[in-house]
């Protein structure tokens, strides 16, 4: 008796929804689009999530020894913390692995002198193959792991649906004003000493926007969980006579993103450090301008400002809302459709090669 072959499975390992950010979007659609496609796929999420079919969650404890007991799969994590480093180079001689490195402050990370990085370097060695969002990072890894296939893919994949009933509300908000603005922070954190996602430029653009006589509203997707800093900002919003001009959202309220972009005229990304961001290829696919920071390389058709230069920043916006033809930039439909068929054959010929 033959017995059934076995059809080798691509196992995700990384955040999933309900949290939300940019690798948990990514690991979200890249699924969707190689199941849609007949790939064999799961996702060992590293949240808590609902068990469904294909995706379950294991607590850390667990995870070396649930991964090495599957039988012709591929790892691919998209957490490159110390303790998933570890899991992989426990499961490396069983299983092939390969990681995703989203945080585009890696590089600096790695470029510390400590124990921990030294460790975090000799288990990145452990991967068959390391994807990086960006060329930077990808240059930066190839100098220390050369003998390890190492490839620069976007994250960036659209989104299957848009729930545009999610930002009706916001509709109804933004009929108020002549040009909509939209953004987001995943979080209210420094790098470097200043506001990583760049919430308080945001707020000083919207003050000297409406000092100039400037009817505009911003619809800001951000973590509201309590904080100092946050406090500090509300209390900013509400000095500089702003609530009525900046919406915020939270980041756990349901509204679809991609549908808020397209809402949205302007989508602003004043980040001083970053990946590839998904956000600002999400809003350039639905046709929506984007000004951002030039603190790393951005997609074609990008408005770039100065990192950390609130007047080039201003200078920028109002330039934009000036133009006749804002709502004709380019658009990242090219990329879109090359992101889509990366992913595909890079799975597709991994997959093929174990079976």
């Amino acid at each position: 008796m033959h017995k059934e072959k076995i059809i080798a499975q691509l196992i995700i390992i990384g955040p999933y929804p309900p949290v939300i950010g940019g690798v948990s979007t990514h690991i979200h659609r890249v699924s969707q689009l190689l199941e849609n496609n007949n790939l064999n796929v799961k996702v060992v999420s590293t949240n808590p999530i609902p068990k469904e079919d294909n995706r379950i969650y294991i607590p850390l404890f667990l995870l070396p020894f649930y991964l090495i007991t599957r039988k012709q799969s591929l790892m691919h994590f998209h957490v490159s913390s110390i303790p998933f480093l570890f899991t992989s180079w426990f499961v490396r001689l069983r299983q092939k692995t390969l990681l995703t490195i989203h945080n585009n402050r890696y590089p600096t990370n790695l470029s510390k002198h400590s124990l921990t990085t030294k460790a975090q370097w000799f288990l990145l060695k452990s991967f068959q193959s390391i994807i990086c969002v960006n060329n930077e990072t990808k240059l930066f890894l190839q100098s220390r792991l050369n003998n390890i296939y190492n490839e620069a893919i976007p994250a960036f994949l659209p989104p299957l649906v848009l729930k545009e009933e999610s930002v009706d509300f916001i509709r109804k908000y933004s009929k108020k004003f002549d040009v909509l603005l939209s953004g987001y922070a995943y979080r209210l954190t420094m790098f470097k000493g200043d506001d990583l996602y760049g919430v308080d430029m945001m707020v000083e653009l919207m003050s000297k926007l409406k000092i100039k006589g400037k009817n505009i509203g911003l619809a800001l997707i951000l973590n509201l969980q309590k904080s100092e800093y946050l406090d500090e900002i509300l209390t900013i919003i509400k000095r500089l006579n702003l609530s009525q001009n900046i919406l915020l959202i939270d980041i756990n309220q349901g509204v679809d993103a991609v549908a808020l972009w397209k809402l949205s005229d302007i989508y602003i990304r004043p980040t001083n450090t970053d990946g590839n961001s998904i956000s600002v290829l999400e809003a350039l696919s639905v046709g929506t301008t984007v000004i951002a920071s030039d603190c790393v390389d951005r997609p074609e058709g990008t408005v770039l400002f100065k990192n950390r230069d609130i007047d080039d920043f201003v200078e920028k916006v109002e330039a934009v809302i000036n133009s006749e033809n804002r709502n004709e930039l380019n658009n990242c439909s090219d990329i879109t459709a090359t992101c889509k068929d990366t992913y595909l054959q890079l799975y597709s010929k991994i997959l093929n090669s174990i079976n």
